[in-house]
């Protein structure tokens, strides 16, 4: 068994360039089974671009390199992730994120009215990722009140009229409404989430938290679209207001069926208490992962892919971290990797195989990275290399770590089991190293199942899930946190609070995701045998549990060591 990105695998290992192993995959609560080729195969080479640089939501007076200097090239470069979904086994491939550009119009030629794209032709479509500058913004609110009918007849549900609309009857209606199947009227949606838009540009990338005497902060996890345990949950924690702050700590959608149900509650209560709610991005708010995990789908089911390019706008300009009264730092995942950015060929998950721990940043410099961008499958492997005055190059790493990192047991850093390369597990000298520095009590952070919903992962690093029985399979409980301040300026008090799974309608976990394998078959690619190596670099595919080497048999090791041949910072070299 092996963990691809968030999608667990059963594999063979054969022993045998010519073996062909059985790939299945427990994606969607049920087992779907395919025969592939040898283990080459799993290797797919989508030219790409880099990752994408949007300029606009750092923090107050960072300046971007790329908003200076305008675009670059795009380098095409090989991917080697991969993904077992419905359609046979797949990969991340067209999914057309362009190069780092300027917010502006140029790349939009593509895209039509947002209202209409539901009749278009869906095989042209492609994602937007190039920013929005506030007069496009401004374009698309005036076309979609243009183009509205108004709601569907027989429609009772809340009506959307601007943030001073979002009142707690209007929050319970929609709740309500939901639950019976119902959704805001298109119109309504695209004018929340362009509200939303407006609110986060206004904010940090890491903003500062304070808890009301004698009150107390609540700390939620991953939700992944699991509407009626999100609905759960806020039974029993109550919603969130001005006494009572809520931070949303990433992954909001993706995985469940009803994700668009749960981001508009979410967003709803954040326009209702903009000072009060608090959202952290995690991976599952980028193009890239929402194509993949169904988010993606349902918004082109829902309602129509103009939406999905609008909601992509407002993850990106999500904060990605929260300080807690000085004392406490929640992010999604974890703290950043090692610099300079180094990658050990062959290097295991051993906790004595390590990258030792490096100077850890601070947190004047982790406020001080440019957020507003897109994280590409060519991102991770670009990453590794020296330390660089590069300004878009140090954030792009530090938004990979913020977003997808996790923790170790042993000390210093180690391969992460999600990604073939560039995403890093840090162990708790690392986070101790980091406290240290930032005279932080504690970090929270959430990206990870824990069979209780929440773990101590180190000494000073709480790890809080809040999606129950995850892809209603995971048979894990879910918690949520309270956090208080008895005495002011002291030190915080956290309570773990964990709940079970309730029932839900019929419907299976990412649903939506065969609506791209449909409808969008231009963002997947079948996935095809790599001529040049004829192993698995990694024995298990993109899962890192490296083989030994004695292992292999010998033309196979022969081909090991050729593909490892790289400089001193684990960064491919050309062949011979």
């Amino acid at each position: 068994r092996a963990v691809v990105g968030d999608v667990f695998m059963d594999l063979s290992s054969p022993r045998r360039k010519d073996a062909a192993p059985k790939v299945v995959c427990m994606a969607a609560g049920a087992v779907l089974a395919a025969n592939v080729g040898p283990l080459s195969a799993f290797v797919t080479t989508p030219a790409q671009a880099e990752h994408v640089m949007l300029r606009g939501a750092g923090s107050a007076g960072s300046t971007s390199p790329a908003t200076q200097a305008g675009a670059s090239p795009a380098a095409a470069m090989a991917s080697e992730h991969c993904l077992a979904l419905a359609a046979g086994v797949v990969s991340v491939a067209a999914l057309g994120l362009g190069s780092r550009r300027r917010r502006s119009t140029a790349g939009t030629a593509r895209l039509s009215s947002p209202v209409a794209l539901a009749a278009e032709d869906t095989s042209t479509w492609f994602p937007r990722t190039t920013g929005w500058a506030a007069d496009e913004l401004a374009a698309v609110r005036q076309r979609v009140e243009a183009e509205a009918g108004g709601p569907p007849a027989g429609y009772a549900g809340p009506r959307y009229t601007g943030p001073s609309s979002v009142t707690t009857e209007f929050i319970d209606s929609l709740i309500s409404m939901q639950e019976k199947g119902g959704l805001l009227p298109k119109e309504d949606a695209y004018k929340m989430v362009l509200d939303v838009i407006e609110v986060l540009r206004s904010e940090n990338t890491m903003g500062k938290v304070s808890i009301p005497a004698g009150q107390s902060l609540t700390i939620i996890g991953d939700i992944h679209g699991q509407y009626w345990d999100f609905m759960n949950l806020l039974s029993l924690t109550g919603k969130p207001s001005p006494q009572t702050p809520f931070i949303f700590n990433g992954d909001f959608v993706d995985r469940g069926s009803w994700s668009i149900e749960v981001i508009m509650v979410i967003f709803a209560l954040k326009l209702k208490d903009p000072g009060s709610v608090f959202l952290n991005r995690g991976n599952h708010e980028m193009i890239e992962t929402n194509i993949l995990y169904g988010f993606c789908g349902e918004c082109g089911e829902k309602y129509d892919m103009g939406l999905f390019d609008i909601f992509s706008e407002a993850f990106r300009l999500l904060p990605l971290c929260h300080l807690v009264e000085e004392k406490m730092l929640v992010l999604h995942a974890g703290l950043p990797g090692p610099e300079p950015r180094i990658w050990m060929p062959g290097q295991t998950h051993d906790p004595t195989d390590a990258i030792p721990a490096t100077e850890p940043i601070s947190l004047e410099e982790l406020a001080a990275v440019d957020r507003y961008m897109e994280i590409t499958p060519e991102a991770y492997p670009g990453s590794i290399g020296p330390t660089t005055d590069n300004k878009i190059e140090m954030d792009t790493r530090k938004l990979i770590d913020l977003l997808w990192s996790d923790p170790r047991g042993g000390t210093g850093y180690g391969p992460s089991y999600r990604k073939a390369k560039g995403v890093y597990m840090f162990g708790p000298d690392v986070t101790d190293k980091f406290c240290e520095k930032n005279n932080l009590q504690a970090i929270v952070r959430s990206h990870e199942v824990k069979a209780d919903g929440y773990r101590w992962d180190h000494p000073k690093l709480l790890t809080v899930f809040s999606a129950p029985n995850y892809l209603d399979t995971g048979n894990n409980k879910a918690a949520f946190l309270k956090v208080t301040q008895p005495s002011p300026g002291g030190n915080l008090e956290i309570e773990q609070v964990t709940f079970a799974h309730v029932p839900h309608p019929d419907l299976a976990p990412m649903t939506w995701q065969a609506s791209i394998v449909e409808k969008y078959p231009q963002l997947l690619r079948k996935m095809k045998k790599k001529e040049a190596a004829t192993f698995d670099e990694f024995g298990d595919s993109d899962f890192e549990g490296l083989m030994n080497f004695d292992e292999w048999e010998p033309d196979e090791a022969d081909q090991f060591q050729e593909a490892f041949r790289v400089d001193q910072y684990g960064r491919d070299l050309p062949p011979k």
